[in-house]
């Protein structure tokens, strides 16, 4: 399997060993902090976490995959939750607050589900693996990163997402987080 890490941020140029550290928001719990000068929006963040919804959404299709299966789902503490519910109103629809209650391991999800799990996992109220069997793989991480793994490199996502503002490149050593590669044969 190939897997890519997608992230918001570029990665380093050519010849640098370490990137120079820019002040930069990583999680939902920035809406309203300033970097740079400028505050996080509410609909700015939206705006950014749109573009990870899409790029799952655009690698899915390019490979005919449309249900994933949750492995090793963990949710925040409720109360944490509802924080930022109340918090973020704008954030949390009541489809993917109901989402958030109903996702467990082994559940098999598609369309607007699969939508709600990658907003849920992108802003941290969830970290879970999904799956397609050896087709493909999902993964969220802190600080705004996620994983997409493949059987196959599709050349066209990959531009695609790039075309969405999105950084996507290529592992270049064994994805040690899969824990799930084992147990498919």
């Amino acid at each position: 399997m190939y897997y890519w890490q997608v992230r918001k941020y570029p990665p380093l140029k050519e010849g640098e060993e370490n990137k120079p550290k820019i002040p930069t928001w990583t999680s939902i719990i920035d809406i309203g902090r300033t970097y740079n000068g400028v505050s996080l929006s509410m609909s700015e963040y939206l705006s950014i976490e749109q573009k990870y919804v899409k790029a799952v959404e655009v690698y899915m299709n390019s490979i005919q995959v449309h249900e994933l299966e949750i492995y090793l789902i963990s949710k925040l503490r409720e109360e944490l939750f509802t924080e930022h519910i109340l918090k973020y109103p704008k954030c949390y629809s009541q489809e993917i607050v109901d989402s958030y209650y109903s996702l467990q391991d082994g559940s098999l999800l598609t369309g607007k589900q699969i939508e709600h799990i990658v907003r849920l996992g992108m802003r941290e109220d969830v970290a879970c693996q999904l799956r397609n069997g050896d087709k493909f793989f999902l993964n969220f991480s802190y600080d705004y990163y996620m994983d997409i793994g493949s059987s196959i490199i599709c050349e066209d996502a990959i531009m695609e997402i790039r075309n969405l503002g999105l950084f996507i490149d290529l592992w270049e050593w064994p994805y040690e987080g899969n824990v799930w590669e084992n147990s498919v044969e």
